[in-house]
């Protein structure tokens, strides 16, 4: 008898450790780590009042998972007078308008009717024309130099990814127009004013 007693034994222990383990709640997943990435086919042009952005929505989180929520996207400028202001963090963006996007809330709508219908789901996307987005600026001088960029955030209002940026030298239709990643334009610290000049 004491073989039986202590398989029964072991099989108890086993089956407390995976009750215990049924308990446990995993970490909450930090509010950034679900904010959108970044926006996907960035593009610019120009006409001789202004300029236009267009973009892609992302379909991803931070985590590289479906996107579950989206509020839209804040357009930014930032305007270049002297050279080093596009790493300069006194030089700072200024938000020009958002732009709302709800292609997660129908995306979500369709797939529940796909599925009171018998069908799959998860395989059921938003209209393309619902995930396609632009922006005009007219607040533009002629000769002047701006960096834009358009940081989407879910409706926690918590900042999604920006991984490029538009660098537009005004001309009108003329216009110098470069995409370039964010990482090269991102703010420098400022040099520390106690350190000898050359080793700031």
């Amino acid at each position: 008898m004491v073989l039986p007693m202590r398989r029964a034994r072991v099989a108890w222990l086993l089956t407390m450790i995976a009750s215990a383990g049924c308990g446990k709640y995993l970490p909450p997943i930090p509010p950034e780590m679900v904010a959108p990435k970044a926006v996907e086919a960035l593009e610019a042009s120009t006409t001789a009042e202004q300029v236009s952005l267009k973009w892609t929505s992302p379909e991803q989180d931070r985590r590289g998972k479906e996107l579950q929520a989206i509020d839209g996207y804040t357009v930014q400028r930032k305007e270049i007078a002297a050279r080093g202001d596009e790493t300069n963090p006194n030089v700072e963006f200024v938000d020009l308008g958002f732009v709302k996007d709800s292609h997660v809330q129908v995306r979500e709508r369709l797939r529940k009717e796909a599925r009171e219908q018998g069908k799959i789901g998860r395989t059921v996307k938003a209209p393309a024309e619902l995930t396609q987005f632009a922006f005009a600026d007219s607040k533009v001088q002629n000769g002047k130099t701006y960096l834009y960029q358009v940081v989407p955030q879910n409706q926690g209002g918590v900042d999604g990814v920006v991984n490029q940026v538009v660098r537009v030298v005004f001309k009108g239709q003329e216009s110098n127009v470069v995409i370039l990643a964010a990482k090269d334009v991102e703010a420098s610290p400022e040099p520390d004013a106690n350190l000898p000049v050359g080793q700031q």
